[in-house]
């Protein structure tokens, strides 16, 4: 490859990644403009997955005509894939709606955000994988950045934030757990076929969830509301996972990771422009302590691997 296609190949690949990161962290913005035509989570998620899956259903089958991957997506693998696409993009999804009903979009993004620092406590715990004392710090002062913010926004909307962060936190576990068990899926299939099925089989799972628990022939929506969630299925569920995939072929995953560090300045500037939320020296103090921690913490398992 000469040297000009390589440098186009990574302005690329950093674009993706930028436009990625940018659409994912804007997405809390429009789930609360959902909330404000009195659309609940489960009937948000499942319109929001409604929209999105004949893209992705159709992307599998486009995917699927290579003999290839269709040897390699047996049962066993499509289980797999099923059920860790349960944990990524359902239970995952589903605690981070439940969650941003009792807090700020900049809360609910920062807590989302300590994701990685899951990542690595549960690699330790589940694999044995080795924690130095410098990932140690690099926890302590992402965790330190988020307290910032919470006791804030404790303090000035009450007991609710508790509820709301605890969501998060389940939230960011599990999704933690997806990243941690698709990694070898991933591998094996190919992260095109890997996110299809994995979103394909939480689809049903949500879909499920409504049925039993919504009504069917009378779902609580309106028209601006599914406008909002149409606007999330497509360019804030469909299009980042293709952009993300996109970098990673490019720039690869570590720098795909610093670069989405991104993401909450994103976060901040929307909720203060559309949502008027405040933006005061504790946020500013929290969102830089916690980038600064997980910047720390990828740097250091980096040079770790």
């Amino acid at each position: 490859m000469s040297q000009s296609n390589q440098v186009s190949d990574l302005t690329a690949g950093f674009l993706f990644g930028i436009g990625s990161a940018a659409l994912f962290a804007i997405r809390p913005i429009f789930v609360k403009l959902v909330y404000a035509q009195g659309i609940d989570p489960t009937t948000l998620i499942a319109f929001r997955m409604l929209f999105s899956i004949p893209i992705y259903a159709l992307m599998l089958f486009f995917l699927l005509r290579d003999p290839e991957k269709r040897r390699r997506l047996n049962f066993k693998n499509v289980l797999a894939c099923s059920t860790i696409g349960l944990f990524g993009y359902y239970c995952a999804s589903f605690l981070d709606l439940l969650g941003l009903q009792y807090v700020t979009t900049q809360l609910g993004r920062m807590i989302l955000y300590v994701y990685p620092t899951m990542v690595v406590m549960l690699g330790a715990l589940m694999f044995g994988e080795k924690i130095n004392m410098r990932m140690l710090v690099s926890l302590a002062i992402t965790y330190t950045g988020v307290a910032i913010i919470f006791g804030h926004d404790l303090n000035e909307f009450g007991s609710d934030v508790t509820t709301g962060a605890l969501f998060i936190l389940a939230s960011a576990l599990s999704f933690s757990i997806y990243l941690i068990f698709s990694k070898r899926y991933i591998s094996q299939l190919g992260s095109r076929v890997f996110t299809c099925v994995a979103l394909i089989s939480a689809s049903i799972g949500i879909f499920i969830h409504y049925a039993l628990t919504r009504s069917i022939s009378a779902p609580q929506v309106n028209a601006e509301g599914l406008f909002w969630i149409l606007v999330i299925a497509i360019f804030c569920t469909v299009i980042p996972t293709f952009f993300t995939t996109a970098a990673v072929a490019r720039i690869g995953a570590n720098k795909t990771g610093i670069v989405a560090m991104v993401g909450p300045a994103f976060t901040s500037s929307f909720a203060i422009i559309i949502l008027s939320e405040a933006f005061t020296v504790y946020h500013a103090l929290g969102i830089t302590i916690t980038v600064l921690g997980v910047w720390y913490l990828h740097r250091e398992k980096q040079a770790s691997d």
